[in-house]
């Protein structure tokens, strides 16, 4: 039996000598423990064993909670449940369950559930709080799976009053699924209660008195072996974002103060700042004289939170951002590893409007090649981290002969060139033209180099895309740049799901489609994403479309209903490249009956 853990056989154990799991084999204060042979089971369940996948451990699953990821399956907003919607999900990839008069989505929880995604199965799809009192009502549920929380279950049958103050007798469905806990379920009870001292309820209350006695109390021993452990992370949940940080002024005009909420383990300290849904945050992160400076920027507006941490944290940065739920998360690291009692003071500066962007200094990274004359510079600022909002823009500085020479890129975000995953990097795809002003000079750094960037720059606002199924892309060349972002943004979705995503893409010749190979992967593993390539220069080989954009073209591609707009609607269209294009692009959109509402240019 592998503990939750997942120890193997003869290492050492992690726990403190307080530990009850009875790991196989594995090492507890030097003495090796044996695990006496199971007893027969009588429980009706064969399966007594249930080790778990490697990265799925809890905090494993702390961490996928913590991502940003939507566990709901309806976009994070609660909503209420009847019971017969509830029992509509009742499969492994579709599980809901109610425990106390809450639904939870328990379909992304199935594989990191100790006693295995059986155990739990036979409650999905009813009221399962009998079954969850008998087997572990010691577990805090409502913190583990906070963030798959659907909504309450609604009644809507009026029960009679022997229903309402008889005995309480359960459907003959559920009454199958309660059987004697196994031996499984067992081990998970004595896991649950060794966890229990290492993992701060998020709902927790703490009076005056008790919080003073938790400054003066040590750690617990299981937390002191966790400490020893850099591998091994401790969580500590939030307190501070139930309510607004302190403000040092308040504006009737200016954006709702800024709230926060943090988790740490022994070596890190995450930060999140809550921003409102759909806000498309941007945002910066330096540590200047110790003390943690996070600016954030939505629509125009600029926020600071200062955070003068409990201990000194190191000047390396990572900043990750959430656009739907418009969360912006900053990743530190400690100087000396430890458990915190709290992140520190926190106080959130007046919003302003932004007069003019800042200009940093940035290190190149890394150079990696996406086509014959096009580059992906990866951009690191000094001493902080850097992200530009969706749909917004850079402009890199150079000098040349006494005369500033500046260009505008749209940052490609994660995942669309080699080591462009959450590094905090910015990421531009330059194509190099040879009577370039600025470009030769670009194509030409290598790591190491020196680059000046200001921004972010642009008017794209997301939450035109709040209501939005179906959305096309229009690009040229390297307007194509603005639309990764969002197409990354659109496919995961759900409230509500994007139905189809179109991406109309020209190009000169076939060697100069960029991200060809992502676009193929991405069509590939979801076939709401479709991709149609149109040369001007093609060559004999090519059997796509060829030409320019022309009404025929966008009808026949994407389809003239389509396009058209209605009463209410659920479509929106995406257009950049060059200026002649975009114009020509819109107006031929606009003919097909598409309105203004529904369209957005990319200018730089």
């Amino acid at each position: 039996m592998s503990c939750f853990f997942n120890i193997r056989r003869n290492e050492q154990c992690q726990l403190s000598e307080d530990c009850e799991m009875p790991c196989c084999g594995c090492w507890w204060n030097g003495r090796q423990r044996h695990r006496p042979p199971d007893p027969p089971d009588t429980s009706g369940n064969p399966r007594n064993k249930c080790a778990l996948q490697p990265g799925h451990s809890l905090m494993d699953w702390i961490r996928l909670g913590n991502s940003g990821k939507d566990l709901t399956g309806v976009g994070g907003r609660m909503r209420p449940v009847s019971p017969d919607e509830l029992s509509v999900h009742n499969t492994q990839n579709d599980a809901w369950l109610a425990i106390r008069g809450r639904v939870y989505n328990i379909t992304h929880y199935l594989p990191y559930h100790p006693g295995g995604p059986e155990e739990l199965m036979r409650g999905v799809g009813i009221d399962a709080t009998q079954l969850f009192d008998k087997v572990h009502p010691w577990v805090n549920y409502d913190s583990l799976l906070a963030k798959c929380l659907v909504g309450p279950l609604r009644l809507l049958d009026r029960p009679d009053a022997e229903e309402l103050f008889g005995p309480y007798n359960p459907s003959p469905k559920s009454e199958n699924r309660l059987r004697e806990p196994s031996k499984a379920q067992e081990l998970v009870r004595k896991s649950m209660e060794n966890l229990a001292n290492c993992i701060t309820p998020v709902r927790k209350k703490m009076s005056a008195k008790s919080e003073e006695n938790l400054k003066g109390s040590p750690p617990s021993k299981i937390m002191q072996s966790l400490i020893q452990s850099s591998d091994l992370p401790v969580s500590i949940s939030r307190r501070a974002a139930a309510s607004p940080v302190k403000t040092s002024e308040k504006s009737d005009t200016a954006p709702s103060p800024l709230r926060f909420d943090w988790i740490q383990t022994s070596t890190k300290l995450t930060l999140s700042v809550y921003t409102g849904p759909l806000a498309n945050p941007g945002g910066c992160a330096r540590i200047i004289e110790g003390i943690l400076f996070v600016e954030v920027a939505t629509n125009g507006w600029v926020r600071t939170l200062k955070l003068v941490p409990e201990a000194k944290l190191l000047e390396a940065l990572q900043l990750r951002v959430f656009a739907e739920s418009g969360k912006i998360e900053v990743i530190s690291h400690k100087a000396e590893p430890g458990v915190w009692k709290t992140c520190g003071e926190a106080v959130a500066g007046a919003a302003s409007r932004v007069s003019t962007p800042r200009s940093v200094s940035c290190r190149v990274a890394r150079v990696s090649r996406v086509s014959h004359d096009t580059v992906l510079l990866s951009l690191a600022a000094h001493a902080q981290a850097l992200v530009a909002p969706l749909g917004h823009h850079v402009r890199v500085h150079r000098t040349i002969s006494d005369v500033e020479c500046v260009r505008s890129y749209t940052p490609v975000g994660e995942g669309w060139g080699p080591g462009a995953e959450r590094d905090s990097a910015i990421h531009l795809a330059v194509k190099g033209y040879d009577t370039g002003a600025l470009s030769p000079y670009l194509t030409a750094l290598q790591p190491g180099d020196e680059v000046t960037v200001s921004g972010p720059y642009g008017n794209f606002q997301l939450h035109m895309l709040k209501g939005v199924k179906e959305i096309y892309f229009v690009a040229a060349g390297t307007g194509i740049t603005p639309m990764l972002g969002l197409l990354k943004f659109m496919l995961p979705r759900s409230n509500p799901r994007c139905e189809r995503i179109h991406l109309l893409f020209f190009n000169k010749t076939e060697e100069d489609i960029l991200f060809r190979n992502n676009f193929k992967e991405i069509a590939r593993e979801d076939d709401r994403f479709s991709v149609t390539h149109v040369l001007s220069d093609a060559g004999p080989s090519w059997s796509g479309h060829k030409g320019r954009v022309t009404t025929n073209l966008l009808t026949q591609v994407i389809g003239k209903e389509s396009i058209k707009c209605r009463d209410q609607c659920t479509h929106f269209a995406c257009v950049c490249g060059p200026t002649e294009f975009t114009h020509t692009a819109i107006d031929l959109l606009k003919k097909l009956d598409m309105k203004d509402s529904c369209i957005h240019a990319f200018m730089g």
